[in-house]
Parts: C-alpha cells; sequence; structure tokens
C-alpha cells in the first residue's frame, strides 16, 4: 500500500444528523425496520450538549446504518477528489508537489506549531488569530512560529520604495552622528500643540550653522539648527503606555519619537478603518516630505545603503528591486570632495558603489547570498506633465551611462492611483518605450494597478491598461480577483502580482489579514509574491520580509510553509536580474529553475538553501520548540502525498520523543484509522 494511497481518518462523534436518509435501491443500502418511528411525548433535555438515553440509541442506530452506505461513501471520495483536483489549480501546487520528503516534514510541523499557538497563545486575553497587525505586532515577536519565519530564505524583494524602507531610528541615528545636517521647523516646538501642528525639514549644510534660538523657545521663527542640538534640547514628555504606565522621554529619545511621528502611520491611525482610504492616503502622502531630506548627503546616504543592504541580507533577502526616482538626484558631496553636485548620476553612483562593496564583502556567505540591486524609475503621478516627461528623459539617459546603466530595470508611476490614471497616461508611455528602443536601450513596466477596494471605478481600471502596456509585473493588484478575464490574462502572459499585505491593511484596503485576496490569487493560479511596499512607514520598522510572511503563513490554513516556499520562489523566478527583451524575458520566466541563465542559477541556489532551512526547521526547529508546543507537534509527520497525517515508529526514530509525548501519541493512535483507497 503506498503511502499516497492512505488517508487518515481521526474518529468522531456526531453531535446532530440533519437531511433525510435516502430509500434503499436494493443494494447495500438498507432500512432497519426494527427502528421505531420517533415518538414525540419521549422525554428531551433542553438547555445542554446531552439527548436523552433514547436520543442516543436513535443517533447510533442511525449511525452505523450511514456506515455501509453507498450514498455517503460515494460522496465522501467525490469530496476527496473535488478537493484534490482544485488543489491541481492552484499557483503552487507544481512547487508543492516537488516537495522533499525533509520539506514535507518540515511543512507538517510548522503547521502543528502555528495551531498550537492559534488554541493558546492567540487566544489568550483580547488576543486571536489574523488580528489587525498595528495591535498584533508586540505579540507576534513572541510566538514560534515567528522565529521559523525569520530564518527562512526569503528570495526577492520586488516592490518597495526607496525612502521607506530602513526604519526611521536607525536613519536618524546615522543622521545625528553626521556633521553639518541640520534641522528647521514651521514653528517654535514648545508646547505639545505647537509639535503636533509643526512640519519639520531635514538638509545639509556645508556652512557652520549656530544652535541660535533654540527650536524649543518661544521666539524661534523658522531658523536652521544643528540636528544634534534639536535631538539634546528635546524637552521633557510624559508618556502613557499600553499597560497604564507613564514613562518620561526627553533628548535624543524624545527627539527621535517626535520625528518619527511625522514619518509613520502611527497604530491608532492604522486601526481606524471607517475613516477610510482618501484620509489615510492624504496622511501617508505627507509623510514622505520631511523623510526625503534625510538623503541629501553623501556621507548619510552611503551609510544608509550599508545598513539597508545589511539588513536585508539578515532577513534572507537575497535581491531587491527599489522604486525610486527622479526626486533622488540631488545630493551634497562630501566635505572636501571635488564632486559637482549638480551631476545627475553622482546619486546613483554612490548606490553603485556602495552595492558594490557590500556584494563582495558577503560574497563568501553562501547561507544568505545576496546578489544585488535594481532600480525601478518612479514617478509620482500627481507631478505636473512635463516634470514626468523631464523625469522619464532623465531616467533614458541614465539607462545610457556605461557605468551605472545597469542598475535601472524599468518604470513606473506610483502614488495613489486615483490621482492619474494609466489610462490618461498611455500616449505618453508608448512614446517613452519608443524613446528607449531609439536610444537602444530597454526598460519595461512594472506597473502600480488596481490598489484599491473599488470595482470598476478608474483605479480598478488601470488593470486593463496596465496589461494592455505590457507591464511584466503589476504591484498589489488588490482587486484583480473581481476580474476573470484578467485573472486568466495575467496567468496566459505570466505576470506577476506584488503583494503587500501590511501595507493594504494600512491603507485600509484590508481591515485585517483574514480580508485580503492574496489566498484568491493563489488558488485561481496567479502568480504572487510577498513584498513589504513602506516598512519604516507602515508600522513594520524594520527593512526585511519577515512580518509580511509572518501574516501570510499566519492568517491563511492553505499556504502553510510550503506555499510560502512558492512565494519566495516565485520572486526569484520573475526577478528582472538583467536587461532582456519580451520574448526572452517570458522564456526566462517559463523555465524558472530549468533554464540555463542567470535566474535560473539563482533559483536553483535558492532551492539549495529552501532544503537546507527545511532541514533546520525539522532538527533545531523542532528541539527548540516550547514543551507545550512540542506535545502539539507530537510525532506527526506528512504522508507522502500530501493526504494527510500518520503516526509511525519511523517518526519515533526520527523525532526520539520524550515519555510525555509518547504518551500524548498513544492516546490518540487508537483513535486513527488508515484506510486504503486503492
Amino acid at each position: 500500500m503506498h503511502f499516497s494511497n492512505v488517508l487518515v481518518a481521526f474518529a468522531f462523534t456526531a453531535s446532530s444528523v440533519a437531511g433525510p436518509l435516502p430509500e434503499s435501491d436494493g443494494g447495500l443500502w438498507k432500512w432497519d425496520s426494527n427502528v421505531p418511528e420517533w415518538d414525540s411525548s419521549l422525554p428531551v433535555k433542553r438547555g445542554g450538549s446531552s439527548i436523552t438515553e433514547s436520543g442516543e440509541a436513535l443517533l447510533k442506530r442511525w449511525e452505523a446504518m450511514a456506515e455501509d452506505n453507498p450514498a455517503v461513501i460515494r460522496h465522501k471520495r467525490l469530496r476527496e477528489m473535488l478537493v484534490d483536483s482544485e488543489k491541481l489549480e492552484r499557483q503552487d501546487a507544481r512547487f508543492r508537489g516537488n516537495l522533499s520528503d525533509t520539506c514535507a516534514e518540515a511543512d507538517v510541523i510548522v503547521q502543528n506549531v502555528r495551531q498550537a499557538e492559534f488554541a493558546k497563545f492567540w487566544r489568550e486575553g483580547e488576543r486571536f488569530p489574523g488580528q489587525m497587525f498595528a495591535l498584533a505586532r508586540d505579540q507576534i515577536v513572541r510566538t514560534e512560529l515567528w522565529k521559523i519565519v525569520q530564518q527562512m530564505p526569503k528570495g526577492a524583494l520586488l516592490h518597495a520604495h526607496l525612502s521607506a524602507m530602513l526604519p526611521y531610528g536607525k536613519l536618524l541615528d546615522i543622521v545625528l552622528n553626521t556633521p553639518g545636517m541640520v534641522f528647521k521647523a514651521s514653528q517654535s516646538l514648545n508646547t505639545t500643540a505647537s509639535r503636533d501642528a509643526a512640519t519639520i525639514e531635514f538638509a545639509y549644510s556645508s556652512e557652520a550653522v549656530a544652535e541660535g534660538v533654540s527650536v524649543y523657545s518661544p521666539d524661534y521663527n523658522g531658523q536652521l539648527t544643528p540636528v544634534s542640538a534639536a535631538a539634546d534640547g528635546f524637552p521633557a514628555v510624559a508618556e502613557n503606555h499600553s499597560n497604564g504606565t507613564w514613562k518620561t522621554v526627553e533628548g535624543r529619545e524624545g527627539f527621535k519619537k517626535f520625528v518619527k511621528s511625522k514619518m509613520v502611520i502611527t497604530d491608532e491611525e492604522a486601526i481606524h478603518h471607517e475613516l477610510g482610504v482618501d484620509q489615510i492616503w492624504q496622511r501617508f502622502q505627507g509623510l514622505f516630505d520631511p523623510a526625503g531630506g534625510l538623503f541629501t548627503y553623501e556621507l548619510v546616504v552611503r551609510q544608509f545603503w550599508r545598513e539597508l543592504f545589511g539588513d536585508l541580507a539578515a532577513d534572507g533577502i537575497s535581491w531587491v528591486e527599489i522604486r525610486a526616482g527622479g526626486s533622488a538626484d540631488k545630493m551634497a558631496p562630501a566635505e572636501g570632495s571635488t564632486q559637482d553636485r549638480t551631476d545627475p548620476d553622482f546619486w546613483w553612483t554612490v548606490m553603485w558603489e556602495e552595492l558594490n562593496d557590500f556584494k563582495n564583502q558577503t560574497a563568501a556567505n553562501t547561507t544568505h547570498p545576496f546578489h544585488g540591486a535594481r532600480v525601478i524609475w518612479s514617478d509620482y503621478r500627481g507631478r505636473p506633465k512635463d516634470k514626468i516627461l523631464q523625469s522619464m528623459q532623465s531616467a533614458l539617459l541614465r539607462k545610457q551611462n556605461p557605468v551605472i546603466g545597469e542598475l535601472f530595470s524599468g518604470y513606473d508611476l506610483v502614488g495613489q492611483e486615483d490621482i492619474s490614471t494609466l489610462e490618461s497616461w498611455v500616449p505618453l508611455l508608448y512614446a517613452f518605450q519608443e524613446e528607449a528602443k531609439n536610444k537602444n536601450v530597454t526598460m519595461p513596466f512594472f506597473f502600480h494597478a488596481g490598489e484599491t477596494v473599488g470595482d470598476g471605478n478608474t483605479t480598478d481600471s488601470n488593470l486593463f491598461d496596465a496589461i494592455e502596456l505590457g507591464t511584466r509585473r503589476i504591484g498589489h493588484g488588490f482587486s484583480l480577483y473581481k476580474h476573470p478575464k484578467l485573472v486568466r490574462e495575467v496567468k496566459e502572459k505570466n505576470i506577476l502580482v506584488e503583494v503587500c499585505p501590511i501595507s493594504n491593511e494600512v491603507l485600509r484596503l484590508a481591515t485585517d489579514i483574514l480580508h485580503h485576496p492574496l489566498p484568491a490569487m493563489i488558488a485561481h493560479g496567479v502568480p504572487t509574491a510577498i513584498s513589504n511596499d513602506d516598512p519604516a512607514m507602515m508600522g513594520q520598522d524594520t527593512a526585511g520580509l519577515s512580518f509580511d510572511f509572518y501574516q501570510v503563513i499566519q492568517g491563511f490554513d492553505n499556504v502553510g510553509l510550503a506555499g510560502l516556499g512558492a512565494l519566495a520562489q516565485n520572486s526569484l523566478r520573475w526577478s528582472n536580474f538583467e536587461d532582456q527583451d519580451d520574448v526572452t524575458w517570458h522564456q526566462d520566466v517559463e523555465l524558472g529553475q530549468d533554464g540555463t541563465g542567470i535566474k535560473a542559477d539563482r533559483i536553483q541556489q535558492w532551492n539549495e538553501q529552501w532544503e537546507q532551512y527545511c532541514g533546520w526547521v525539522k532538527e533545531k526547529a523542532y528541539k527548540n520548540l516550547s514543551p507545550k508546543t512540542r506535545l502539539g507537534v507530537g510525532v506527526a509527520v506528512l504522508a507522502w502525498g500530501g493526504v494527510g497525517l500518520y503516526f509511525s515508529d519511523q517518526a519515533e526514530e526520527k523525532y526520539k520523543p520524550t515519555a510525555e509525548e509518547k504518551a500524548v501519541v498513544d492516546k490518540y493512535v487508537p483513535k486513527v484509522h488508515v484506510v486504503d483507497k486503492s
């Protein structure tokens, strides 16, 4: 009997039977004439879970009759076939079908860890599985599942915006320790009310700036002041914590919290979905202004890149495609440098140098290799058209640069889609591609589209234009599942959707992870990968992908570790590692790991990391689980073929369960029925 033909069913006792029994068809099923008619005069116990003895007897008779009922047997078999057939349509079906024994067992271990935490950890107090991220974040990092997800090789980060990637706490530390960085506020910051109302700016000044009037003085009137002076002079503020305690913060700690309040969507704002999408977008868009000023000095930017690449690699990310562009070309050179600050290539040259330095430093790291980064040139769709056209020209000129041209991967329009539709840009976007062709460069599209809760509105309709314009990937694609024709189109054209779960929740498209359409996309066979969009602003407060990966595996029963693996592998399969024409791109995507180029090599490297990671889950992660969680996991391993769970002597040998764990298994083994489906 092959394991793929084994179905494990746990014995159960039904609490009720619904619907009439079928009549006899002359086969195995026969009505037992000894079963008495229901006597309504018999006493029935109300208000509890138990029924009278007569009722129990009747239930046993009906269950006995149903056991050999061909209709019931047929229903079970057809249901099984239907479930299995649907699973074959999933986008991750092939990946799951190719799982090694080690990864299949790791998948089951993680399923059980998740279920154990559902039953215990996420039921304590007001916690529950799938809770809003802003409310759950501090609890997530206490779970075993979080520790497992952190270690996972995550492939590529395909959708992230430059100025909102590195946590602002780290970025502010860099700024505070860099001479020449200055600060300015729109008004005095002498009271809580004035601090709430003020706007702030950061910049670099090559000339010494004296402290002068303190930014916290009532007499302050918008003068520049050294950032370090503004931070050191921040007044004491009493904070009320969620546990009811009060804490006083001042100086640099207080200043950093104040600045972050101007650059981050707060937990309070994130949970107020009743205020709508437009309200949160208005707040969100304003966060980029103070953030942009942090990237105006060479020494800060160089340190930013080192920290960012380091954080990504530490989180198991081996490749990143960053959305940046027109505004990221003005930067003051380091003190004493002869660099022309008006050189539009300077900003990107610094990125190129730091990227290559980091790759060289980490080249020997085969556990978490970092292959590099590229830029998707992005223009804010709310800018005047003439400014955007100038930026498009700048993008093509940068692409022609023989030194840094390799950095630039493609083109996108960013910002709230309601501001300006893709349809309104169609003529100019085709002109852009014609200009790229004339300059002999490749700049494919990677459009934001369908980042909306609408159905048939202009933002939703951007999906049609993005697909017709030949986008290679779709950013967000939140409303795609509402369009059966477009779902078929993206599958046929191998277009991947860059899904950003936490961003979609914070920007009020989904109230929580449980309401996200990602499972629908996967089930319908749509290629998808996980990204984090603007993690410094959205509450993740980390550059990596672990929080978004955690939300997905914790939120959806049908994903599991194997599903996360498929999403990670997809991210590399749809990475734009090198310039390719459309035909070569699609061939490479279609072949994936079976190809012969850079993409295939990097997917194969990830496959090796994935196998090692699954071995770690199976051996070390299992042993590191808390006693309670280990009891929940027991010695369950996946039956080959993904049919169900079974207990075996071999499992004992593999996992060497404790006596306590064996007792738990022995308790349930008698209730396991092995059925040969062949």
